[in-house]
């Protein structure tokens, strides 16, 4: 895979079964793709399975981000973008651009790439934590139908500016002036599911409705899944597994897995 030199080639992990979909899978900050990639593989849906052998055709993808400074733990971490808090996300803005700017060209190059081998209805995005963030942001620039993406405990950054933008009919301008990312307006077509735990610790919960109510409001289809424990990485549990698993098979039921 030809990606940008600053970035790392995506660790790959390939299907079991002859390839039929590709899932590109984010993690949050501080974590990498190898970290992510045991994390979901290490969880079991209640049909005691994990997600490669309840879809043995999937080809899994996972990019990494870069090493940034943090403007809150002064040092480099691996993260998508800089931020200053994670209590409220909209805190000096102006830190997550340049990271924004690089991880969303770099994800759509990734997405573009798998798009080009399966087709664009055959590859999911899902995304945890800031890995959720920066794929919302990913999916809302590129002009791409995916057969779904999947947000678990994340946010929506720059989530006033995008409502406002749209309800102006400029949303294509906002992503050009503030994040030099060049895109034409366009309605996102891809399935969201949004997923969060109530006593997350790490991203309140209310972040999560934020960003849920705001897609809805530009025109995106959502669904909303929520679990009352687990924190912030509960949605990996086996209920929230087979939400997951029930979200995939849903959007083209007709597709063999």
């Amino acid at each position: 895979m030809d990606v940008p030199s600053d970035f790392e080639i995506p660790l790959i992990v390939l299907p079991l079964l002859r390839h039929r979909h590709t899932i590109i899978a984010l993690y949050g900050r501080g974590n990498e793709g190898s970290g992510l990639a045991e994390e979901l593989f290490e969880q079991y849906t209640s049909a005691s399975k994990n997600l490669q052998q309840l879809f043995p055709s999937v080809k899994w993808v996972f990019p990494s981000s870069q090493e940034r400074y943090s403007t809150v733990f002064q040092e480099e971490i691996d993260e998508w973008f800089d931020i200053y808090s994670l209590t409220d996300p909209a805190a000096r803005e102006e830190l997550q651009t340049k990271g924004l700017h690089d991880s969303v060209r770099f994800l759509l190059k990734v997405l573009n790439d798998e798009a080009d081998i399966i087709g664009q209805e055959l590859v999911f995005l899902l995304g945890i934590s800031q890995g959720c963030a920066t794929g919302l942001m990913t999916l809302l620039a590129g002009d791409l139908k995916l057969g779904g993406f999947i947000g678990l405990n994340g946010w929506l950054p720059f989530r006033a500016q995008i409502e406002a933008s749209f309800q102006k009919g400029q949303l294509a301008e906002f992503f050009s002036s503030t994040l030099d990312l060049g895109v034409r307006d366009h309605i996102c077509a891809t399935p969201f599911l949004l997923g969060h735990n109530v006593d997350d610790e790490m991203i309140d919960i209310e972040l999560g409705h934020q960003a849920r109510d705001s897609l809805l409001s530009i025109g995106m289809t959502v669904i909303w899944h929520e679990e009352q424990e687990g924190g912030h990485l509960g949605m990996l549990n086996s209920s929230g597994l087979d939400t997951i698993a029930a979200f995939m098979k849903g959007p083209a039921p007709s597709i063999l897995w």
